[in-house]
């Protein structure tokens, strides 16, 4: 899966909106429930370094909040690690294209949408 998939699955699958709020940062996207506008992923090219890899290699992640009790298991898997720029208790760091289990991407998607939904 690539950036741009992944994005028209969650248009597909989700009812929100894609925003872009950084003029400095027009690669970076924002995606928020319509419901409430709370965002529930946010995709960044960044370098790998910024979330402990050893290269500087650009590499698409998608931001996911996820139930903290997970966590630790899910940086053990390859693709996955603690949050980018997030507090790195409730969210993780997805890499689209390096992370080979889709449907376990698509599971953690689902669980980030109704985490951040309604209380």
């Amino acid at each position: 899966m690539n950036r741009n998939e992944l994005i028209q699955y969650i248009q597909k699958e989700y009812i929100c909106d894609v925003d872009y709020p950084w003029e400095k940062y027009p690669e970076y996207i924002v995606i928020r429930r319509r419901d409430n506008q709370k965002w529930f992923a946010g995709i960044f090219t960044i370098r790998g370094q910024q979330v402990g890899l050893d290269t500087n290699e650009a590499l698409d992640v998608v931001n996911l909040k996820c139930d903290p009790d997970l966590i630790p298991n899910l940086i053990r898997e390859s693709g996955i690690f603690p949050a980018y720029h997030m507090n790195k208790r409730h969210w993780i760091s997805v890499d689209i294209e390096g992370y080979g289990d889709i449907e376990k991407m698509k599971m953690l998607v689902d669980m980030n949408y109704r985490l951040v939904g309604k209380k």
